[in-house]
């Protein structure tokens, strides 16, 4: 009986040292959060500065977006870290993804790569979030740009407009029938990019026009508002132009 309980007394201590060891490893360090972005609003001062944040490992950065009035918005982001960011746009009817953008969608403050996301298309007024994730589901740092206007062109009309770097021509283009042309002629040579929701058609020329002005030809669509972006050729350039949808 007396050997049992000194055995049992040894366990005792061995458990004993045990939980004690256990006790100095230290705990993994907290994995770090974004900080919530502040909400953009279409009318507030900073709408169409750029945002800069971070994208936690396995997770996504939301930011809150206002729409005060029916606008053309394109929405672009980029990763610093050289990431492959993701971007999702829900609120108000609206769910629309976008993972590696268009070259064309290259407008923003900053250059947009290859793998960087965008979006441009009509937004009613009304609560929207704007989703950043990685894909690889990896963590990365963002840059974030959201351009607004409610410049509106209707069938058969133009407008005079200015543009520049990180602040490209953005407008809603009316289609009365959807077998348009949308053209733009400028002193400076551009592009024109516009985007068919009804169709999710892309649509973007160059020289079409001649003399280095863009020139689209809209076959099949149907009447629905769209939006429209037109740029200079190089993306430092500056200047203005007429935009006119025939």
């Amino acid at each position: 009986m007396g050997r049992r309980a000194k055995g049992a007394g040894v366990l005792g201590v061995i458990a004993i040292v045990a939980v004690a060891l256990t006790g100095c490893i230290p705990a993994p360090p907290p994995v770090p959060q974004p900080t919530p972005a502040a909400p953009i609003v279409q009318t507030g001062a900073a709408a169409g500065e750029v945002r800069e944040g971070f994208v936690p490992a396995g997770g996504v950065s939301s930011v809150a977006l206002t729409i005060d009035e029916r606008a053309a918005v394109a929405i672009g982001a980029t990763s610093p870290d050289d990431d492959d960011l993701t971007m999702r746009l829900t609120g108000a009817g609206t769910d629309v993804q976008s993972d590696d953008a268009s070259g064309d969608l290259d407008v923003f403050a900053f250059e947009m790569r290859s793998r960087d996301p965008g979006i441009a298309t009509v937004l009613e007024p009304g609560e929207y979030t704007i989703e950043l994730g990685e894909w690889g589901d990896g963590s990365t740092r963002f840059r974030l740009q959201v351009l607004t206007s409610t410049t509106t062109v209707a069938a058969g009309s133009a407008a005079e407009l200015e543009f520049g770097p990180g602040r490209p021509a953005l407008v809603i283009a009316s289609l009365g029938a959807g077998d348009e042309a949308i053209a733009v002629t400028s002193d400076i040579d551009t592009t024109l990019w516009a985007y068919v929701p009804a169709s999710d058609e892309e649509y973007r020329d160059d020289d079409g026009g001649g003399d280095r002005n863009p020139r689209i030809q809209l076959i099949g669509e149907s009447p629905q508002d769209i939006a429209v972006i037109a740029t200079g050729y190089d993306r430092d350039d500056s200047g203005t132009l007429e935009l006119r949808i025939e």
